[in-house]
């Protein structure tokens, strides 16, 4: 019997744990998908909250373990993400007396000298080679190629020793689970995500989390830039809570309403909350809230892409958006009208990823979950040898890319116009609270 890959990420807005096997194609198969809010529990990607951590990785387990069963749960993967993570471009030399073939050997000492530069009091979770120099030549690949001086250049992925530190204690400690390998989130996500003609043209991938925001620029086929921002959609969420509102209305007035701009003040909307009393929105209000913090945000992104060292129009193919905070109505549009030449698009799982029909409708919800699980190379899983439950697979259904969300273009904008369309959307959406409500001053 196929055993499964496991994997869980730790979010700043939910926990998720996923399962999924190979099939004889190689195929990724997503099983299942298990999911837990994290609110104030992983702050920023950090575990702040050891205890209520572990409690939802139990939850995600167990769940996990039913979808799959008999199969149990015997080690996971688990994705590195957070404020701290970062890129720092390190170079290793190395002379020979006289003209080499240069082996593998010679290229992981290099990497070891990469490593051995770090400071200790930071945690290197991953060594990414960007090319080599050999004899004043540049090569992408050094393995097989003669000379007598070689130059390694490589990104040192760094995060604070405080963010495995805690992992650890959630799941080796408290809940006993080996794990099976820590993955570098940014990366894994741009290996199902952006294609090699991406990386190669040359383009940002922008993760719009609920607490951050990481920026990963590639060129070549190179890893140019990875920077991790404090902040991401809950920001937002805070700012329209200064309208009197709790974090639940602000967050589902935020989703309901997304880039509410241009309405004059006396377009005002009531709305009636479920056991509270009418609450009257100012749309010009929340309009500057939601607006003036997006803009905040997308700035800190141009100044990384900037930071990089890449013009804009060297990264041709483009900026390509993931995470859930990315669906905010409008926000790709602003993200494109501020980035002025640099085409935008949501980005989709690569084709060889397919999922049961389950969780089919909702695997593009969970890109950072399901990229860690592509990464996983190890089986996770083992069924009792006295088990006789025969188990059968469900049918995999091949990924879909949503064509609505390929590529944001200007004709696109001028069909169907910005600030009408959102008014609509939020009337219809709150158009029986609103009757309620004057149904009752009558």
């Amino acid at each position: 019997m196929n055993e499964y890959i496991v994997a869980i990420e730790l979010g700043s807005s939910k926990i998720v744990g996923v399962a999924g096997y190979r099939d004889e194609n190689g195929m990724l198969v997503v099983s299942a998908i298990e999911s837990n809010s994290a609110t104030n529990i992983v702050k920023r990607g950090c575990v702040q909250n050891v205890d209520e951590v572990y409690a939802c990785i139990n939850k995600i387990k167990m769940k996990l373990e039913n979808r799959i069963a008999p199969a149990k749960i015997t080690k996971v993967y688990v994705g590195v993400s957070g404020v701290s993570v970062s890129a720092e471009e390190k170079v290793a030399k190395r002379s020979f007396h006289e003209d080499s073939i240069i082996k593998q050997a010679h290229v992981q000492k290099l990497k070891e000298e990469c490593r051995a530069m770090l400071p200790s009091t930071t945690d290197t979770l991953e060594i990414v080679s960007t090319g080599y120099i050999i004899d004043g030549r540049a090569e992408r690949n050094a393995i097989g190629v003669t000379g007598t001086t070689i130059e390694a250049y490589y990104k040192a992925i760094t995060a604070k020793p405080a963010l495995r530190k805690n992992i650890d204690r959630c799941i080796i400690e408290r809940s006993k689970l080996p794990i099976a390998g820590y993955i570098t989130s940014a990366l894994a996500t741009a290996d199902v995500v952006l294609s090699k003609e991406e990386r190669m043209l040359g383009c940002a991938l922008v993760d719009f989390g609920a607490e951050t925001t990481t920026v990963s620029v590639y060129k070549n086929d190179t890893l140019v830039l990875l920077e991790t921002l404090p902040m991401g959609g809950r920001n937002i969420t805070r700012d329209i809570m200064s309208l009197n509102l709790i974090s639940s209305e602000a967050e589902h007035l935020k989703i309901s309403s997304g880039m509410a701009t241009g309405f004059k003040s006396e377009n005002n909307v009531r709305l009636k909350f479920e056991g509270d009393n009418m609450v009257e929105i100012d749309l010009a209000k929340l309009s500057s809230v939601v607006e003036a913090r997006s803009e905040e945000i997308i700035a800190n992104v141009e100044a990384q892409i900037k930071r990089s060292g890449i013009e804009r129009k060297d990264l041709t193919a483009g900026v390509v958006v993931v995470g859930a905070a990315a669906k905010l109505r409008g926000w790709l549009e602003l993200l494109e009208d501020r980035l002025v030449g640099m085409k935008v698009r949501m980005g989709t799982l690569r084709k060889d990823i397919q999922a049961v029909e389950k969780e089919h409708s909702q695997i593009n919800d969970f890109v950072q979950a399901i990229a860690l699980l592509y990464a996983g190379k190890e089986d996770c899983t083992k069924t009792p040898a006295n088990s006789t439950v025969a188990v059968e697979r469900p049918v995999p259904q091949p990924v879909e890319e949503e064509e609505e969300e390929i590529i944001i273009t200007a004709e696109k904008k001028e069909e169907k116009p910005k600030h009408r369309g959102i008014f609509t959307r939020i009337m219809d959406k709150f158009g029986k609270m609103i009757e309620e409500g004057e149904n009752d001053e009558n």
